[in-house]
Order: structure tokens, then C-alpha cells, then sequence
């Protein structure tokens, strides 16, 4: 923690301390907090990879510490000159107007700043984790999911809320619920997606040409009902999953459960896997194709 200590962070701005949960980007080494990482879903100084710039303590358009009048300040001036790697733009950085958007969105009367303080919170909560836990397990879309845990987490008038809309989580299913390792609410969503056939395929031809109409009034409503309220219930549902498997995690965990070890291993363990999606569109593609054999489709 040392080496990063009072470094600034190229997202927020803020200056780390020896408490903070740091990850660095691994092509050019810049420290970030975790969750200005996890916002942006990529090195805040991508800009930078292609020129060949690495950390070296300071951000590009910072003004290294150096001592005055020593061989020290010579060399900065040097590097601070046109035809260095310490890239000059005429009107300011790219990172000017950047952390005036950030300090913007931060203002006072923002409604994402209480969000976005919160993402770094370690106290433990009535489901038995913390926030940073959470934010750590869901790995990405953390804008998302840090709102719907708060929403999750926070009684409203003595009762919780379990509602939060997920438009990928329904349209996707079940790919989407495999990806984020749902495992066993993937299988229901595969069912349940495939209710409408499996419901035609076990009704009785007689029965299905002689109420065809009323049949198909059926069909219909069950293929708008279900991903609504897989959108509507399905951010609750992980939610559950994460605080189940958190517990689970630190319970095997052997070492400091407050290190930044313990939240990498959190976010190895919890992030999505394109396998799994990929697992789920090979289930759904061979369920749908099992029922249109059983069908005589094909």
C-alpha cells in the first residue's frame, strides 16, 4: 500500500489511503479504487496503451513531486516539453473535462452520490454482508446492481422492496441467468421459458382443436407474463444468490476477510462467464428442439 499511498485515482481524483481497495490496470499499472474501476469497466487511461505510457506514480497530467532547485527539476522540464512522452493539449486535458463530469455527477444534490459512497461501504447489514462484498461478487454493471442492493437492502416504510426492472435478465433468460452463474434458477428459467410448448405438447390434440382459441389467448399471455416478471424479480433473485454465496465464501475463506485478497477472490468467484450464457442458449436451443420433434415439426 505504501507505493500507492496519496496517489491520485484517474477517475475520482481522490488521493488513496492506506485503507483503500485498489486493483491496477495490468498493461499500464495505474492504481484505481475498485469501484471507479468497476464504473468504468476499463483503465480510466485506455487512451494512453496505444503511445506505450505506463505508471510511473504519477497521472500524465499530473505534476510530478520533485525537489527545487535540484538536477531533478531540470529533468521534469525537460519531460514536460512537446516532443516527450507528457503529452501538452491546448485547452486543457482530456482528463479536465472528465472530472468535471465526475464532479458533477458527485454534486450535492445528485442522487447517485449517496449510491456511489455507499459501494465502498465494509459494514455488515442485516442479510449478514456488505455492500463492498456485493459490489465485489456482481463484478460489473455495478451502477446497476449497487442501486438495486440498496433498494434490496433498505426498509421503506418497515418493508423491503423486491422489485428492481432487469430488461436483460428476462429477454436473455436463460442465458442471462447461467452467465451470472444462477445456476439453479438458470434451469427454471429455461422451464419457464418453455412453459408455452411444454403446455401444448402436453395437452391433448382433441382437447387443443376443440379450445384452440382459448388455447391460444393462453399461449400468448404466458409468453408476455413470463420474461416481465423474470425483468421485474430476477435482480431480487441474484441478490440472494450473491448474499447465499458471500456467506458461503467467507465461511472456506482462509485469511483476512477485510484484505484486498479477500474482495479479488470475491470477484474471481462471482464474475459472469460467457460460458455459462453460451450453456444456456445450448440448453434452450435443445429444449425447443426436443419439443418441435415431440410436436412432429420437425
Amino acid at each position: 500500500m505504501t507505493r500507492f499511498e496519496n496517489k491520485l485515482c484517474p477517475v475520482c481524483r481522490t488521493r488513496f489511503n492506506e485503507k483503500a481497495d485498489i486493483v491496477c490496470c495490468p498493461i499500464c499499472g495505474t492504481p484505481h479504487h475498485r469501484a471507479c474501476y468497476s464504473i468504468k469497466n476499463k483503465c480510466a487511461l485506455e487512451e494512453f496503451h496505444a503511445k506505450g505510457w505506463s505508471w510511473n506514480g504519477y497521472l500524465p497530467d499530473e505534476e510530478e513531486e520533485v525537489p527545487e532547485n535540484s538536477d531533478a527539476t531540470v529533468t521534469a522540464e525537460i519531460d514536460r516539453q512537446p516532443d516527450s512522452h507528457h503529452a501538452e493539449y491546448p485547452g486543457g486535458t482530456p482528463f479536465d473535462e472528465e472530472k468535471r463530469m465526475f464532479e458533477e455527477q458527485l454534486g450535492v444534490d445528485n442522487p447517485f452520490k449517496d449510491l456511489f459512497n455507499s459501494l465502498s461501504n465494509k459494514e455488515i447489514g442485516e442479510d449478514g454482508v456488505s455492500m463492498h462484498e456485493l459490489v465485489a461478487y456482481s463484478a460489473t454493471s455495478v451502477y446497476h446492481y449497487g442501486k438495486a442492493f440498496n433498494i434490496f437492502r433498505t426498509n421503506n416504510g418497515g418493508k423491503k422492496r423486491i422489485i428492481s426492472f432487469n430488461f436483460c435478465s428476462g429477454i436473455l433468460a436463460p442465458m442471462f441467468q447461467f452467465y451470472r452463474k444462477m445456476n439453479f434458477f438458470g434451469v427454471i428459467a429455461l422451464l419457464l421459458t418453455l412453459l408455452p410448448s411444454i403446455i401444448v405438447v402436453a395437452v391433448p390434440e382433441q382437447i387443443r382443436v376443440a379450445n384452440s382459441q382459448p388455447l391460444i389467448i393462453l399461449l400468448r399471455v404466458l409468453q408476455f407474463v413470463i420474461p416481465v416478471l423474470m425483468c421485474l424479480f430476477s435482480d431480487y433473485i441474484y441478490y440472494r444468490h450473491c448474499v447465499k454465496s458471500i456467506l458461503k465464501f467467507r465461511e472456506s475463506y482462509d485469511g483476512d476477510t477485510k484484505s484486498d485478497d479477500y474482495y479479488m477472490s470475491l470477484y474471481e468467484k462471482g464474475r459472469p462467464t460467457m460460458a455459462g450464457g453460451l450453456i444456456g442458449l445450448l440448453a434452450l436451443s435443445l429444449g425447443e428442439a426436443y419439443i418441435m420433434s415431440l410436436m412432429g415439426m420437425i
